[in-house]
């Protein structure tokens, strides 16, 4: 297969949305497809990703920032983090400032903030077109400028497209803008996806609601861990350490996302006499230390340094347990982040708390990978029985290579090296098998 990849976010720029894109390009390469990638050239984020891709197959493109045009200062706040990586210069701005912002921004950026580099990436991508015809476009989003690019260049050159939604845009949940950009939203998203071929998504929840909604094709591709990183061991976590180390990577929403009964379940332990340390890598102090404060455990939390990627999957291998923090409400149903799977790939027990029945905890559940709770008393429970555990064998045990079986991020690939393959009519239909 032909395959051009449209995304704002690709190697070397540091978010787990480029680390998707990234290692799924060299997947597909690896597998003998011809595939470009069409991005903008160093965005305003880090660029310290190993790129595993051959750059004479990228075609980066020139973007306008609309913040640096306007004298008068940003024009809209930036996301708190993207990944774990904050992508502003604004870092705490007031409640007035970003309703005057998001104002601005509901009517002016459109689809999103990102909407200045479509006629960059429009060009760029109809030069590259003229002398070289995919077989399909697969644009990834968000932002979801990107599919705008995507529907363009599919449109142009009559070419089948291919739309991928790791978040969702007219009904997310967690940023809800005005009422008339929703209903905008919601409009321009109608439009985008009855011109779609087919749709991908990272979570069941989220495939569901779009067939029911749209009557396409959805598959799911969840992001998956690296096998090359957390294939091998060794999974001792903090060996040796007597205390129990508990570790978070990436960011917070606040608000959203709450530490607090961990926190909680934290003092009671420090009462009965037990050790545990709760480690947080690249949270802005303001959204984890007045939670700690509030529970009284302020010298029991650190808050370090934002970690490169590879560095990241080394430090979850090297803890005791891994955190996850859901909303604790059912629009977080199939919110899966991506790291969820990197802490299944390094075989640590993993805490989670937030919605019950939501994608980790129900995974983390059926594959008997940590534990789930918001009860302090219940977590402080387990907790307990892991010091015991660790004290009596130095060490806290991986958990079963049963509890990560098929979500390698080559075994998600495959799945969608599949879907491409069905919608061009060059495979036999899927038994759609493997981890859901």
């Amino acid at each position: 297969m032909k395959i051009l990849l449209v995304t704002w976010y690709f190697p070397p720029t540091r978010t787990i949305a480029a680390v998707r894109l990234g290692k799924l390009a060299r997947y597909l390469l690896s597998q003998g497809h011809d595939v470009r990638v069409l991005t903008p050239k160093e965005p305003p984020l880090p660029q310290d990703l190993s790129v595993d891709f051959p750059e004479e197959r990228v075609t980066r493109t020139a973007w306008r920032d609309p913040q640096a045009d306007d004298a008068a200062g940003p024009r809209r706040p930036p996301p708190a983090t993207v990944g774990s990586v904050p992508e502003g210069g604004v870092s705490n701005p007031s409640w007035l400032k970003r309703t005057l912002w998001r104002l601005h921004a509901s009517f002016s950026d459109f689809p999103d903030g990102r909407v200045s580099w479509q006629p960059f990436a429009v060009e760029a991508g109809g030069a590259l077109l003229d002398g070289w015809r995919p077989d399909l476009v697969f644009a990834s989003g968000p932002p979801f400028t990107t599919l705008f690019v995507g529907r363009d260049l599919s449109r142009r050159f009559d070419l089948p497209l291919v739309l991928e939604f790791r978040d969702r845009w007219s009904e997310d949940p967690y940023a809800p803008p005005f009422f008339w950009r929703r209903w905008r939203n919601r409009l321009a998203e109608n439009e985008l996806i009855a011109q779609a071929r087919a749709l991908v998504t990272v979570s069941q929840p989220w495939a569901k609601a779009y067939r029911a909604r749209f009557g396409k094709p959805v598959e799911v591709v969840y992001n998956g861990y690296d096998a090359e990183f957390c294939g091998e061991g060794p999974f001792d976590g903090a060996a040796g350490r007597p205390a129990l180390e508990i570790v978070y990577t990436g960011g917070i929403y606040p608000g959203y996302r709450d530490p607090s009964p961990l926190f909680a379940a934290m003092k009671l332990l420090e009462d009965r006499g037990l050790q545990c340390r709760m480690i947080f890598h690249g949270v802005r102090p303001a959204t984890v230390t007045p939670l700690a404060e509030a529970q009284g455990v302020t010298h029991l939390v650190d808050i370090r340094e934002v970690l490169a990627h590879e560095e990241a999957l080394r430090r979850q291998r090297e803890s005791d347990i891994l955190v996850l923090l859901q909303w604790n409400d059912p629009k977080e149903q199939g919110n899966v982040p991506g790291k969820f799977f990197e802490y299944l790939g390094a075989r640590r027990p993993i805490l989670v708390l937030g919605l019950h029945d939501g994608v980790p905890a129900t995974i983390v559940k059926e594959r008997e990978a940590g534990f789930f709770s918001n009860d302090p008393e219940e977590i402080a429970r387990q907790l307990t029985r892991w010091l015991e555990i660790k004290g009596e064998k130095g060490l806290l045990p991986p958990v079963p290579e049963s509890g990560r079986a098929g979500f390698s991020r080559d075994e998600q690939y495959a799945r969608l090296e599949r879907f491409f393959m069905e919608l061009l009519g060059s495979a036999p239909a899927s038994n759609n098998q493997g981890p859901r």
